[in-house]
Formats: structure tokens, sequence, C-alpha cells
């Protein structure tokens, strides 16, 4: 490596020191900060988000998450505690039988966990999944080929897209980096995208998003799928009202996990979380 590709990996790492340090940042700031063009922090902020280690937005980028080592037990997960009630939620739509497909990320790592003692067939691109298997796991796990990202821990490229073309899925779980009313489900990496979109549309049965609220009203670079393929969403009581009122309105069964009546940090949640659906906002889901 060169003396100036040595300068643009040390400015990409105090990039991201940077955002760090706060919740995001915005190109402007950014250029003055390192005393460089707005045309390099863009292209900086493109090649970040490209490895999964950003969000771009309009104007800025911001960290997925806390560049912390992503384990099987959960250390360094952010929205740890949305994510396993999220989870919860969502393992009430499992059979067993199932072949059940499940794509990268950390809420469907905690879903893994809900419906691993099940006797089903996991169909999956998130190699998380192996550390999560131990004594107590009766599914069965395909792990699907593939170019790994070390960022996301995730298999993605033309050998998975293959391998998917040949599986049916019973039902479908996607995380996500973002969704919104307008975009539809969106991803910071083109393959992972292109991955989400083959597992819906080999799935038979419903396609069930599992994401935090932080994800909710965002958008990011590449469309996964639009709001019409989504059969149901789970996250939790920070998501925004009028982007919930809006996928309901586009006919998705929304439910809407309580992280605790306090939102207590410290709260644990048991196997029987609090979810409401509907209109109202009233009353449990029939999803079980």
């Amino acid at each position: 490596m060169g003396m100036s590709g040595r300068m643009t990996s040390a400015r990409r790492r105090r990039l991201l020191d940077q955002l760090e340090l706060k919740e995001f940042a915005r190109v402007s700031e950014l250029a003055a900060s390192f005393r460089v063009s707005e045309i390099t922090i863009r292209r900086d902020l493109d090649e970040l988000a490209e490895q999964g280690l950003i969000e771009r937005f309009h104007g800025g980028g911001r960290l997925i998450a806390r560049r912390q080592a992503i384990s099987p037990s959960g250390a360094g997960v952010t929205h740890e505690l949305e994510k396993r009630v999220i989870a919860a939620a969502a393992a009430r739509f499992v059979r067993p039988g199932d072949t059940v497909m499940i794509s990268g990320g950390t809420t469907t790592l905690a879903l893994f966990r809900e419906i691993a003692g099940m006797e089903i067939q996991v169909i999956t691109n998130n190699t998380l999944l192996v550390g999560a298997v131990d004594g107590k796991t009766a599914a069965s796990l395909f792990l699907l080929g593939g170019e790994y990202n070390r960022n996301t821990r995730a298999l993605n490229g033309d050998m998975t897209n293959l391998a998917l073309n040949q599986i049916h899925g019973s039902i479908c779980f996607l995380g996500t980096n973002a969704i919104s009313q307008h975009n539809g489900l969106t991803s910071t990496i083109h393959a992972a995208a292109a991955v989400n979109h083959l597992m819906a549309s080999q799935c038979k049965g419903n396609v069930v998003v599992v994401t935090d609220s932080s994800k909710i009203g965002k958008t990011s670079h590449f469309v996964s799928l639009k709001l019409p393929e989504v059969r149901v969403l789970v996250t939790d009581d920070g998501a925004d009202p009028a982007e919930i009122a809006a996928y309901r309105a586009n006919g998705i069964e929304t439910l809407i996990c309580q992280r605790s009546p306090n939102r207590d940090p410290g709260f644990a949640p048991n196997r029987d979380p609090l979810f409401v659906t509907g209109a109202d906002d009233s009353g449990r889901t029939g999803a079980a």
C-alpha cells in the first residue's frame, strides 16, 4: 500500500472513531474536521457503507452498530433487549416441520436461539447461527455458501443466490438496515439486499421482517423488498407511530413488542413478551 492508501485508511479509521462519539455526522462537518474536501469524505463514507460499518443518509452517515466483536452470546450488540423481545414474539410464527429461511443480522440470531429447540430445518447465510448451536439444538442448520463478509458475518454473492434458487422455504425471517413507508426494506450492501430479495421470493409462506425501532423510518442504499412484499413486521415500542400506521395501511401485520412498562434498561424479557397489533394498539395478537 502506498502513502496515499495508508493516509486514506488512517483517515477512515479516525472517521469511524468520530462516528462512535456521536449518533451521526454530516459531510460538511467531517470535511472541516479532517481538512479534506467534501468529495473525499463522501467517498470515504460510501466505502465504509459498502463494508457494512456505517449507514449512509443524504448529507452524512451514522454507525450501524458499535465496532465491537459480535459474538454468539450477543456481546457487543446494540438494542439487545429489543432484539430479544422481538425474537420471542416472531418465533410464534414457526411451526414444527417448517423450513425456515433466516437472513444475516443479530436480530435474526436472537430469533434462531428462540426456535433452535424445534424440529425444523433452518436455511441461512448468517454464520453467527453456527455459534449458537449447542447440545439442546433440535433444528437442522443448513449454511448457504458464498463470499464471507467479516463485518456482517454473513455470506452473500453468486454462490449464495445459486443455492437459494434451489430451495423453497415455509417461512422467511429478514433483518434489515432500514425500512420506510416510501422505500421499503433497504440495505447498505448490494449483495445482502439481493439475498434478502431472493429469500423472500423463494418463500411459500409469511415473509417476516424483524427489526428494532432504530431502523424504522430510515432508508439505506439498496432496495431489498418493496412494502407490499412484506407480510409481517415485528418491532419494538420505540417505533415512529406514523411509520407503523403506514405499514398497516399497506396491509402489513405489524406487531409492537413492549420492552417493559417503564422501559427499564435492566428489564429481562420472559418467554411471553407483551406485544400489540391492529389499528388501536390495544390488545395481544393472535400470532401464537
